[in-house]
């Protein structure tokens, strides 16, 4: 399967931004700051699909990680860039913004890639001898 893993990999990127964004996109900055629980699907989708990738062994595990933990940064450049258009001062600390998206998105795909390299050992070790 890995002769198609830039495509896979590319899909996966794009469902979880569009699943997780579009949610996230919606809600103006004033709620965001409240805290909302609209991106707790999106959260989960983005461990379950890497947690297949990883399981399907789609593409190299490295690239599995960079590519799905730059998901939650583009969710939040794209919410950036939609409330400074609207106020040009609402995101005045916007690198650390991107830098704390960084970080969720790669405490979410790091377990799931352990956790799926995990079963493929496991896999590996009951499979036939």
């Amino acid at each position: 399967m890995k002769s198609h893993g830039p495509l896979w990999l590319f899909a996966a990127f794009a469902v979880v931004v569009l699943a997780a964004g579009l949610p996230y996109w919606r809600l103006s900055y004033d709620e965001l700051n409240r805290g909302q629980f609209a991106v707790a699907p999106g959260a989960l989708l983005l461990g379950l699909l890497s947690l297949v990738l990883v399981l399907a062994d789609a593409a190299p595990v490295r690239r599995i990680v960079q590519v799905m933990s730059f998901c939650a940064p583009t969710i939040a450049a794209v919410s950036i860039a939609r409330h400074t258009a609207i106020d040009p001062t609402s995101h005045n600390l916007w690198p650390l913004e991107l830098a704390f998206a960084g970080i969720a998105g790669a405490v979410i795909v790091i377990p799931a890639v352990v956790l799926g390299l995990s079963v493929r050992w496991a896999l590996a070790r009951l499979g036939p001898r």
